[in-house]
């Protein structure tokens, strides 16, 4: 069977209308983001792509991703942000600011919507852009880059997306990476759309790093029952068909779910016997959580290079948000005010301080500072159990 060459090796001169390349860890340019590729499909290691919603979210994963770094002395540490959209289920990036929003499907006014998408996009790039400058000494080992996920050009029923900013070029420059989601459409028009899109982000001048989709990844439980894992000979068709750098198989893994539903090695064996090279990108991080440390790392050795990680965010942080904001309330002191923290055995601290910042703030400092530490905390486990310590200059 015919060897693919990897496409991550591709030499390409950037379009002038991107400019120069990034100076700063954020990389939003074709050749910088596929170096990013590169170094982990070079390592054997799945790159860890971790969702945001708002800044705090932003800054706990890149926080965790330093620490990481910082700790097995890793000058430049790969790492991809993403945010949805228009995802049908949830939009991450409408929420940046403020939580509600009305999709220009379900009557919202598209205009509106369009202007806080690319406002929101803007804030984030540019808070992720200082916050991992280079030289930074809290931050400025980690490389990002921005991916837009789930781009849908279709629907549950296949009816083309109102939701979504794919063909403004202006909203597209602020990324690294676009999927481009037609996983609603028949494979032969999912194949033939992509292409369009790709020929279309290239009449504007523009060239990112692409991503397609054959089959919805599951969600909840429903596993392969709802999803039918992927066909390997399609993962080759549709690459070849469409130009793209990155595709999503789908495995058995599910999302928004914490149990183990079964991968299927046997899929990615086959693809990886194709010799497609490091082009697979895997969702479904509440399946991946759960297998064995050697598993996870097991997928670096099958092709995969990138692996999505949000839905365990709000779904296992969010709980202990509520419990700590619970117990600072219950623990409040008329004379004391709110504690500032609490002791290994869980019993309330206070500050003599008589500021008011001190008597009056801790509910909101607090429940802040958890937040960012407990997605440091896990990004941290994450890029561990992904063996990411292999980016030490020191490692084997």
């Amino acid at each position: 069977m015919r060897r693919h060459a990897s496409i991550l090796r591709v030499e390409v001169t950037p379009c002038s209308a991107q400019g120069a390349r990034a100076k700063m860890p954020l990389v939003l340019d074709y050749d910088s983001t596929m170096k990013l590729y590169e170094r982990c499909g070079d390592k054997k290691i799945v790159m860890a792509r971790i969702g945001y919603s708002d800044q705090d979210q932003i800054q706990g994963i890149v926080r965790g991703a330093a620490r990481f770094a910082e700790d097995h002395s890793i000058e430049s540490l790969p790492l991809g942000i993403f945010s949805t959209v228009g995802h049908y289920i949830l939009q991450q990036l409408p929420r940046y600011l403020d939580a509600a929003h009305e999709l220009p499907a379900d009557g919202g006014d598209p205009a509106a919507y369009h202007r806080r998408c690319i406002r929101n996009a803007r804030l984030a790039v540019n808070f992720m852009s200082i916050l991992t400058e280079e030289g930074d000494e809290d931050f400025g080992r980690v490389a990002i880059s921005h991916h837009y996920d789930h781009g849908h050009h279709t629907l549950p029923g296949g009816v083309v997306s109102e939701n979504e900013l794919l063909r403004q070029p202006e909203f597209i420059d602020l990324f690294s990476s676009v999927m481009f989601d037609d996983t609603h459409s028949p494979f032969d028009d999912n194949c033939r759309n992509s292409a369009d899109y790709r020929a279309f982000l290239e009449a504007e001048g523009r060239k990112k790093v692409l991503e397609g989709c054959l089959e919805e990844v599951a969600a909840g439980g429903d596993g392969l029952d709802e999803s039918a894992c992927t066909n390997p000979d399609q993962i080759e068709q549709f690459l070849e068909r469409t130009g793209f750098e990155l595709v999503v198989p789908n495995i058995g893994t599910e999302s928004i779910n914490a149990r183990q539903v079964g991968i299927q090695w046997q899929v990615l064996e086959e693809i990886d016997k194709r010799g497609i090279g490091p082009r697979l990108i895997v969702h479904g991080f509440s399946s991946i959580k759960a297998l064995e440390v050697e598993q996870q790392r097991r997928l670096g050795h099958l092709g995969v290079v990138g692996m999505n990680a949000w839905s365990y965010i709000p779904q296992h942080i969010g709980p202990q948000l509520l419990e700590r904001s619970a117990k600072i309330l219950s623990s409040h002191d008329e004379k004391l005010g709110y504690p500032v923290d609490f002791d290994d055995d869980g019993k309330p601290v206070y500050s003599e301080s008589r500021d008011a910042n001190v008597f009056f703030g801790p509910l909101l400092d607090q429940v802040r500072d958890l937040k960012v530490r407990l997605i440091a905390d896990s990004v941290y486990e994450i890029l561990g159990n992904l063996g990411y310590a292999a980016f030490a200059p020191d490692a084997s």
